[in-house]
């Protein structure tokens, strides 16, 4: 090979080389910028997600869950499943740092509770009526007794702890005293049955569907009743000598939502 081949196969073989050199530093350069960009978009996103926490909620750390757990467990709640609900409901029920604070935390929990136990007399299952309805610990300790003296002075006669344990929603609700007079309908419209027995046993009754209820049995045509319902009605003038209605508080509560269950359910309260 002459000199001005092996000049020509030199130049040939560094414009090769310094082309791939070339072409490597462009593909440095593009994999820097890509990466700078995807860096801010990175701390971008996380500055999204600390400006609005609030709709992205950190998940609880496993040791705030086995304390919720074991505080439940404490209070008697048996059921793995009921537990875990409890456990969660900090995250439905929390609309505020306060709230947080409450829900996700079992020292804070279990003194709200303590201080919701001192309002009801020894022997009262608060516990139960914070699995039912857990809401009840966002009111303050002066809302639980003025509506607690409500519930007392619209049914004087029923024992408002108890009724309370099965549905504390009644707490939550602001017009007893509608629901007192729809429980009075009831009784005159049913004059064998214990009104006071029937609420006693199924709480659900003081609900604020109850005048609806009412009304929607009252407005069932004579002929149009189920045997069950009938047989809690006064004799009428066909019935034989020999009838008397039945005063069964307990079944009496069933037959009753029972046939008001299409229109009203039992959860509206």
């Amino acid at each position: 090979m002459n000199d001005f081949a092996r000049r020509a196969a030199s130049r040939a073989v560094f414009a090769s080389t310094r082309d791939r050199g070339r072409r490597r530093a462009r593909r440095r350069a593009r994999w820097r910028a890509r990466s700078a960009r995807d860096a801010q978009g990175g701390a971008n996103f996380e500055r999204l997600i600390r400006r609005n926490e609030w709709l992205f909620p950190q998940p609880e750390r496993d040791d705030e869950r086995e304390a919720l757990d074991a505080f439940w467990l404490a209070k008697g709640a048996r059921d793995e499943r009921q537990r875990a609900r409890l456990v969660a409901m900090g995250r439905e029920l929390a609309s505020g740092v306060a709230e947080r604070e409450l829900y996700g935390d079992a020292d804070a929990l279990g003194h709200a509770t303590r201080r919701l136990e001192a309002m009801f007399p020894r022997g009262t299952d608060v516990a139960k009526m914070l699995w039912h309805c857990p809401e009840v610990l966002q009111l303050p300790l002066s809302e639980v007794a003025r509506r607690l003296i409500a519930l007392k002075r619209a049914f004087p006669r029923v024992n408002a702890e108890r009724v309370l344990e099965g549905n504390p929603r009644a707490l939550l609700m602001d017009d007893l005293s509608v629901v007192a007079d729809a429980v009075d309908e009831l009784q005159l419209e049913f004059p064998r049955v214990d009104m006071v027995a029937v609420i006693e046993f199924e709480p659900h009754v003081i609900q604020r569907a109850l005048p609806a209820r009412v009304r929607a049995l009252k407005s069932i045509k004579p002929c149009d009743r189920s045997a069950s319902l009938r047989a809690f009605y006064p004799p009428r003038v066909d019935d034989p000598p020999s009838f008397e209605p039945m005063k069964n508080a307990q079944l009496f509560a069933k037959v009753f939502l029972l046939t008001t269950e299409c229109s009203f359910p039992r959860g509206d309260v």
